[in-house]
């Protein structure tokens, strides 16, 4: 399927006539893109746009999320301002909406802050001489403001990352923005920049995955996007852009703005994502979030260290971790945040979506959607430590008295695999010439009974150790050869001191503590680059990035706004 019929297709599956629940109007604007449904569409605009007038659909505070719909009504805007598709009726909400509502979240997450200044900066740009009654200035001021923030905010990006790193929820949010700014921005710098952040966030993607599936290590997802690869956001736009195997896991979720977009990635994305060398390695670093905990949740000066993460792809499976994140400094109002929805390592194998093997400590036992959920992220607990080189990854956790849950559990889709065999601590599973290994220091039960039953091992006690391991027939022979293999690795675990050490044939001799990693009896040097892999590099805080494939490069230098090298 080429280019043109994966974006058919993709529309197509945005297109729908009860749009009851479409929130922020993503259905009202695939609609009038085919010319479908035009009055109810604009009605569904008009109701978006009367964002304040409404109660929440779920019952949330109104400021929470305002700054999702002015996004979606700048699309709509400039999408079909002055078309016979937008009534007027509908421009003159939109246009109440911008130049009366106060529509900045409360919160200063990092989509949340690009959310705002991206849509307030084109809403301004569409009423450069009107005046913005919650922020007491006019649009021309307001385009000043938010076009030198935009710029600086995505200049500081390229230099040291995205702290919502490699979301696979959250990257949505953060590319309607780029895609609003690359296609309606009339400053040709802003506009340029937003082409460069798309094409340097496919890049990191693509770098993370195998035939579509984003592997290893994320910052801030849910428990539904940590279980299936096809419930994330990026699933639909790897199959944009470039195409996987997964066609029938597709839901009707991809970015309406994606799909309108005059957006493309560049040709040595393209290329990168379509021929790659397999296996390699791809290091990352990523800035810490800084904001308060409590509202107004008050952006605050950038914090230091930093976010390392390293990912191993091979023709198999994908395999990556957090290998170190630093602590906030003492004190900070910023340490609230620290591992806040994090995905903190992850084992997916080649075939299926939801093939995933990853250990975490569950927190909120409620509806999914807490920062400490029952599949994802450990924020105010922080008890876990990890690290992964090539084939393996270690995992440590000592879980605090106080905590609700005084155990650990993994996901491991029991079913999907050829053979399954039990010894002691260790678990080893066979699918298709791929083998995987799992040590669990405390031992381990299956759930057998509810919704994660023969998927969930669970761990008890508050203080364990973790050693996954993966290899291939080729290197091991038989099953068997590598179960046996395997349980001759020297383990070496501390629970008093939280010292963990594993020597392993092909990654070699691992070592973690809370001070640092050592591979081979050598510290591991943090921070990593900002990217460090085959395919994409960037020296730590330098916002010079270049990407290449078979002899060839392409420099995104975001300091100078330029793009230079062999690819034009």
């Amino acid at each position: 399927m080429n280019d043109a019929a994966r974006q058919e297709l993709l529309l197509n599956m945005l297109v729908k006539e009860d749009m009851s629940a479409d929130f922020y109007a993503s259905a009202a604007i695939a609609n009038l893109s085919k010319g479908l449904h035009v009055e109810a569409s604009n009605r569904r605009l008009v109701r978006t746009a009367e964002w304040f007038e409404h109660p929440h659909p779920s019952g949330r505070d109104l400021q929470g999320e305002p700054d999702f719909a002015a996004i979606k009504l700048v699309r709509a805007l400039y999408q079909f301002g002055g078309t016979t598709l937008l009534e007027a009726r509908t421009e003159q909400a939109m246009a109440e909406f911008f130049l009366q509502s106060q529509f900045e979240s409360k919160y200063k997450s990092e989509n949340h802050m690009l959310l705002f200044h991206a849509s307030r900066y084109l809403a301004a740009q569409k009423y450069p001489g009107q005046w913005f009654a919650a922020y007491g200035k006019t649009g021309e001021e307001l385009l000043g403001e938010d076009g030198a923030f935009l710029h600086r905010f995505l200049v500081f990006r390229a230099r040291r990352g995205w702290a919502e790193f490699d979301s696979c929820c959250y990257l949505a949010p953060v590319m309607e923005c780029l895609l609003c700014l690359y296609d309606f921005s009339c400053n040709g710098k802003l506009k340029q920049l937003a082409g460069m952040m798309l094409d340097v966030l496919m890049l990191d993607m693509v770098c993370d995955s195998l035939d579509g599936l984003y592997g290893g290590a994320h910052g801030r997802i849910y428990g539904h996007h940590a279980l299936d690869h096809a419930r994330g956001a990026v699933f639909p736009l790897y199959y944009l852009y470039f195409g996987h195997s997964y066609g029938s896991a597709l839901r009707s979720n991809c970015l309406i703005d994606a799909l309108l977009s005059a957006y493309r990635p560049h040709a040595v994305v393209r290329e990168i994502a379509g021929g790659r060398t397999l296996p390699y390695t791809h290091r990352e670093s990523k800035h810490l979030h800084s904001i308060t905990c409590e509202p107004p949740h008050v952006q605050l000066p950038q914090e230091e260290g930093s976010i390392n993460k390293y990912t191993y792809v091979t023709p198999r499976y994908v395999m990556g971790a957090v290998n170190y994140q630093d602590p906030y400094r003492a004190g900070s109002e910023a340490s609230w945040y620290a591992h806040h929805q994090q995905h903190q390592w992850d084992l997916t194998l080649a075939g299926g979506t939801d093939w995933k093997i990853f250990s975490h400590h569950p927190g909120h036992s409620g509806t999914e959607g807490s920062e400490h959920g029952y599949w994802t992220g450990d924020l105010g607990c922080g008890c876990g430590q990890f690290f992964g080189e090539r084939n393996v990854v270690m995992a440590m956790y000592r879980i605090p008295a106080e905590q609700e849950f005084a155990w650990i559990h993994l996901h491991v889709p029991r079913a999907v695999f050829d053979e399954v065999t039990e010894a002691g601590n260790y678990l080893f599973l066979h699918k298709e010439g791929t083998y995987v290994s799992l040590y669990l220091h405390n031992g381990y039960e299956w759930t057998e009974e509810g919704e994660y039953a023969g998927r969930e091992l669970i761990c008890r006690g508050a203080v364990h150790a973790v050693i996954c391991e993966a290899g291939i027939q080729e290197d091991f022979g038989s099953f068997a050869a590598f179960c046996e293999a395997v349980q001759k690795n020297e383990i070496g675990f501390d629970p008093a001191a939280m010292s963990l050490s594993y020597v392993s044939a092909q990654a070699g001799q691992l070592h973690m503590d809370g001070s640092g990693r050592t591979l081979n009896g050598r510290r591991v040097a943090f921070p990593y680059p900002t990217y460090d892999g085959p395919y994409m590099q960037s020296a730590y805080d330098s916002g010079v990035i270049t990407a290449g494939i078979n002899g060839k490069r392409l420099i995104y230098d975001f300091n100078r706004v330029s793009v230079t090298g062999e690819y034009r």
